[in-house]
């Protein structure tokens, strides 16, 4: 993970700065001022004079401005013309749970609402981005999420690994997912070469056909062999309840 340093005599802003950066899982280290930085491209704050003076790639603030600092942070880094890493943090589910950072800052979190949307959400961030290592790390949980979404990156030839998550997931609500999706992200794991060979057992089968009877308000129920299409990735909930005949599906999938 980069790091970002504090290098000032603004003792009261270096405080209340490093804690902030703390917050945002940032690794930062405070330099003396007038020592060379460890990495001498890397990014710094200092006063908005001690940044005139020395230049480089510093962000000048104030005590009372770090909140401001660190988004202009956010900003240069998006900007950046050549990013190296995206790691992606995914905790499997069938809503999973999804967290990316940009030379290990973290940019953002959210839920999505499928295996699918997942993948297209991370292959959105890999193109907006153009990193030179995309690096998905996929919690260890929901093994049949865990294996489709395995299986799915591979096939982009994105870096996979496989983090032993214990205990990351608070519940079951949105926030708790994105969450436990950033513990993931910022954990190392066994790196993941070959594709997984997905088979649902029967309960996950039964459960799809609940969830279909649900998505179709009742009207009908996706056979068994369906609910292994959808299961493994084959179809969409969608797709397969349209096959069976019902055309008032949903435009986005649970499964």
């Amino acid at each position: 993970m980069q790091t970002v340093y504090v290098r000032t005599n603004d003792f009261r802003m270096a405080y209340r700065l490093l804690r902030e950066l703390q917050s945002k899982h940032l690794n930062a280290q405070l330099v003396d001022l007038e020592q060379e930085l460890p990495d001498p491209q890397g990014w710094w704050f200092g006063t908005p004079e001690e940044v005139e003076r020395l230049g480089g790639n510093g962000i000048g603030t104030t005590a009372d401005t770090v909140n401001d600092a660190v988004h202009h942070l956010y900003r240069s880094i998006r900007e950046l013309e050549v990013v190296h890493r995206l790691t992606v943090g995914i905790d499997p589910g069938p809503r999973p749970g999804c967290a990316w950072l940009v030379e290990g800052m973290l940019l953002g979190k959210s839920q999505d609402e499928s295996v699918e949307d997942a993948v297209s959400h991370v292959i959105g961030l890999v193109r907006v981005y153009s990193p030179i290592v995309v690096d998905v790390r996929i919690g260890h949980g929901s093994p049949l999420h865990r294996d489709r979404l395995i299986n799915r990156f591979l096939s982009e030839g994105y870096q996979v690994s496989q983090v032993n998550e214990h205990r990351t997931s608070q519940g079951t609500g949105r926030h708790e997912h994105a969450s436990s999706a950033l513990k993931i992200a910022l954990l190392k794991g066994e790196i993941v070469l070959t594709r997984r060979a997905v088979e649902p057992t029967e309960g996950e089968l039964r459960n799809i056909q609940r969830l279909s009877r649900k998505r179709s308000k009742g009207t009908l129920t996706i056979s068994l062999q369906e609910a292994h299409n959808v299961a493994c990735g084959g179809s969409t909930m969608e797709e397969a309840l349209w096959r069976a005949g019902y055309s008032d599906s949903l435009s986005e999938s649970s499964i």
